[in-house]
Order: C-alpha cells, then structure tokens, then sequence
C-alpha cells in the first residue's frame, strides 16, 4: 500500500508537470521537452510521407481504398505516441526514474510499433513517389535484390530471435545502465527496439499480402514472446535486492527507494505487457477461427441430409445447366480468354493448359487470399482494376497492360474467383 501511495503521488507530478515534489535529499534534474532535432525530423519525414502517399493514393485509386481511414488513423496515432514518449517530458524523467523507462520502452515495442503496421506505410512511402520515382524504386529494388535480403530478414524464427533478444539483452543492468551513461549507445537501444517490434508486428499482423504464419503458428509465435519478454518483468520484481543503481539519484529525488523503483519496474514489465500480448493472441484466435468459417462448409444439420434426399431429383433435374456464369461474369469463357492472352506463359494457373509459367506468382486459390498483388482488398471490383490496369496500382511490375475490355475482364476474375 506504501508502494501504491508513493506511485500515486509521482504520477500526479508527472501530469502536473511539476518538479518532484517528495524531494529529500537531492535536487532532481529539471524536467523539460526534449527537442532532439534528428528525432524530430524523423518523425516529420514519417508523418509527410505517409501523408503525401496515402492522398496519392486516394486521388489516384479513387474508391479502391487500399489505406483505410482507420489505417491512417492508426498510423496518425502511433507516431503521436513516438512523441510523446521521446520528446515530451516522459523522456526527461525516464533518465531518473526506472519504472518510467519502462513504460517509455513498452510503448515504443507494443503500442506505437502495431499501430504503425496498421497504417500500411510500405504502400504509403512507395507513392509518395511519383509513377517515375515508383519504378526508379522498383528498379533499384530488385537490381540490388532487396526483396531478397528483405525476406530473410523477415523469417519468422530470426524475427522471433531479434525481438526477444533485443528486449532480454538491453534490460540486463550491464547493458540497460551503459545505454543511460551514454547517449548514442541509448539511441542505439531504442532503434533496436523500435525496428525489431515492426519486424515482429508486421509478422503478427501481416497488413500486406499473404500471411507468412497462418493464424494458429502466428499464436505460438506471440505467446512464446509473451512468455519470454515477460521474464525479466517477473526476475526484476522480485529480486531482493536493487539491480540498477544508476537510478539512486532519480530515485532518491522522487523519494522512492531503489528498490521500490525496481519492483514498480517489473510489474510495468510483467503485467500491463502481458496484457498486450493476451489481447494479441485473443484477436488472432477470433481471426483464426473466423477463417475456419469461411474455409468449412455450412454446418449441415441432422434434417438436411434428409431434405437433400426429397429435393434430389430436382437436383438431378439441373444438371445440364451451364454453371460457369457467376455474379461477376462468365468463368467459362475467362478460362478461354486467360488461354488465349498466354497469361499462363507467366502464371502457374489451375485448369489452364500448359500454364506453367513463373515468372509471376502461382494464381492457385486466387478466390481465397486477402489481398491483390500485396495492396488492393481482394473484391471483384479490385481484382477488374488490377486486370484492366495493374501498372496504374504498381508502376513497373512485371504484370503489362493487356488492353483487356471490362468484360473480359469480368470473364476473366470470373474464372479466378472459382480457384478456391
């Protein structure tokens, strides 16, 4: 209750923004905004690119929304708590006091990090460019194989490595104190953080593109990061004795022990941290079994077997129709249209003869994934889009402009559509 009382009182100056008022002994650091240019402007860069971007992209792709309100409400949000963790006086006083430092690094892996990925930024930053800056990029991307480098930083077992570690290394008291000592090597600290938690959420929410772990694995992989990020929460809350010295001053200003600081520390790690994990791992649970619905076919119950048998001859009476028609358009005559524009010359595309192609990416279970070409909702209307138009959504992809008619265009995702 004495510890509670103490946090209590700190946290009403910290709002306050006062001095420490339960100052005994040493006079605490003055308490003041943290106007570190080069942070500065990197989160104005952030913030201008992803806006420019996002309003091309909008201009350009009219109700095709590829970055959602939400997305970019999202992203707004996880740069606006980047600073104010790292300018606002919260840096200022997480320099003196532990517990502070740890919501600071909290905040930085498992809230501002996950919005981010949200806002799409990848999509965003690639059309801040104009059509000939975007395929400069292009170019230089795969010239340079990027992509490449890109997808092995990206396996899911090294991300796991580099996330866990960066958090276990930088909170042990050698590491976390010369980090405080000096500030290029703090910087340093927090880039790790920052840049292994987008690795890690970008896993965990895949916002672009085909899942790299299916719903089920992307549960273990959080909840084994859980279990081990939250570790040194636990080692450090109940140590007998203080493991951080270097905050006796801050501590002593702020008229907490060392060791109260610590054990406030550790519950910060150990339980609002594992509550973000638990929320993480329940969304990926009702994701997961949202696929199994759409996967599974509709629950037959005990009467339906029943009833299939009285309405079998009608059944059987319908069997001469033509089924390749489809809301969308005549799948049978897009089988013929995808044969006759030699699309299987680039794609491995089911039902398609000699489609064997591999230069663009198999076409199997089209009707099932997320996304078109890592950016457009897979809907009909976007997949029309992307045939009649795929260099206006990715300029200088392999994929040309075929002159393809609206029709035959909805012929055409007619038949990819049954690719289940």
């Amino acid at each position: 209750m004495h510890l509670l009382i103490r946090l209590a009182l700190v946290v009403a100056g910290l709002v306050g923004g006062a001095a420490p008022a339960l100052a005994h002994a040493a006079e605490a650091p003055a308490i003041g905004w943290s106007w570190d240019p080069p942070i500065l402007a990197s989160l104005a860069v952030a913030a201008l690119g992803y806006a420019a971007g996002a309003a091309r992209l909008h201009r350009r792709l009219d109700d095709n929304q590829v970055i959602r309100p939400w997305q970019m409400a999202a992203y707004g949000t996880g740069l606006a708590m980047l600073f104010v963790v790292l300018v606002s006086p919260i840096d200022a006083v997480a320099e003196q006091l532990f517990w502070v430092h740890m919501v600071q690094h909290l905040a930085l892996l498992l809230a501002a990090a996950p919005l981010l990925v949200m806002g799409r930024p990848a999509i965003a930053f690639l059309w801040a460019f104009g059509p000939k800056g975007r395929r400069r990029v292009g170019r230089l991307w795969g010239g340079l194989g990027c992509g490449r480098a890109v997808g092995a930083l990206m396996h899911r077992v090294l991300v796991w490595l580099l996330f866990c570690g960066a958090f276990i290394v930088w909170h042990f008291p050698g590491p976390y104190q010369a980090a405080l000592r000096d500030e290029g090597l703090h910087t340093i600290e927090h880039l790790c953080f920052l840049v292994t938690a987008l690795m890690f959420w970008s896993i965990v929410i895949e916002p672009s593109g085909r899942r790299r772990l299916d719903y089920g694995a992307t549960i273990v992989f959080v909840a084994t990061a859980a279990i081990l990020s939250g570790l040194p929460g636990a080692l450090i809350a109940l140590a007998p004795r203080p493991l951080y010295p270097i905050h006796a001053a801050g501590d002593a200003a702020w008229g907490l022990s060392l060791l109260e600081d610590q054990q406030l520390a550790g519950i910060v790690m150990w339980i609002p941290g594992g509550v973000v994990y638990i929320v993480a791992v329940a969304w990926l649970f009702l994701k997961w079994l949202e696929q199994g619905e759409r996967r599974r076919p509709l629950v037959r119950r005990a009467i339906l077997p029943a009833l299939a048998l009285c309405l079998l001859p009608l059944l059987l009476g319908g069997c001469n129709e033509d089924d390749s028609a489809s809301p969308i358009g005549n799948a049978r005559r897009g089988a013929a249209l995808i044969q006759s524009y030699g699309c299987g010359g680039c794609h491995t595309i089911p039902g398609i003869g000699n489609a064997d192609g591999l230069v663009g990416p198999p076409l199997d279970r089209m009707g099932r994934r997320i996304y078109i070409a890592g950016l457009l909702r897979n809907i009909p209307d976007n997949m029309i889009f992307w045939l009649r138009q795929p260099q206006s959504v990715v300029p200088g992809n392999a994929m040309p402009d075929m002159g393809l008619s609206e029709s035959d265009a909805r012929d055409v995702a007619a038949y990819l559509y049954t690719l289940q």
